[in-house]
């Protein structure tokens, strides 16, 4: 009676995936086993699958084992909201260590949802990030009636509709001058300018 020895399957080791990836396992070893695998394939968690080999093939049963490595969620610090074309740009890297790309383009000009796609080999989920981007308000003011050259002038530190700013240039109250109110800093404002017409005095004139 010829016995034969039992030959071991062997199989190329799979590297490790990602949860979710796409994971099949071969129906047959290097060595030519043709066999089945047993549990069923798992893409979502590590996993020892055994191979036993299809009936008269003197061969063993095999085990092989796939890693599955979780997915990470790459983390950004928020941007705080930003008003109409203020500078904007988006992280190429998480505060995780996570590095990708984000779509649509980065626009300043208005509120935005944002996707970050990881690159690859990282094992990271895609993630959101919105940015507000808020309409910035013109300041409105009383307009100034015409003044005499030399009669007092001031100019309002703060609009009628609450918008707190600068005057420049200087206030002058001998020639006609176009004034621009510049908001102050946070207040997602405009600029505007205000004309103040000063008037010549005039010498009055008498008959002698």
């Amino acid at each position: 009676v010829n016995v034969n020895a039992q030959t071991l399957p062997s199989f190329t080791p799979i590297a490790d995936i990602c949860s979710g990836d796409a994971l099949s396992l071969p129906a047959t070893s290097i060595n030519g086993i043709s066999g089945t695998w047993s549990p069923a394939v798992d893409n979502t968690t590590t996993t020892t699958y055994t191979f036993t080999p299809d009936g008269g093939q003197c061969a063993t049963s095999e085990d092989m084992t796939v890693n599955v490595n979780a997915q990470t969620l790459p983390s950004f610090t928020p941007i705080a909201d930003i008003c109409s074309g203020d500078a904007l740009s988006l992280p190429a890297t998480s505060t995780n260590g996570i590095s990708g790309t984000w779509s649509p383009a980065v626009d300043n000009t208005t509120t935005t949802t944002y996707t970050f796609t990881p690159d690859g080999g990282q094992c990271a989920t895609n993630e959101t990030m919105t940015v507000e981007v808020n309409t910035e308000t013109s300041p409105t003011f009383d307009p100034i009636a015409d003044i005499c050259s030399g009669d007092a002038l001031s100019l309002p530190a703060t609009s009628t509709n609450g918008i707190s700013g600068t005057w420049s240039p200087a206030v002058d109250n001998t020639t006609t001058t176009t004034y621009t109110f510049t908001p102050d800093g946070g207040q997602c404002a405009t600029s505007e300018d205000m004309t103040v017409n000063v008037n010549a005095q005039t010498l009055p004139s008498f008959t002698p």
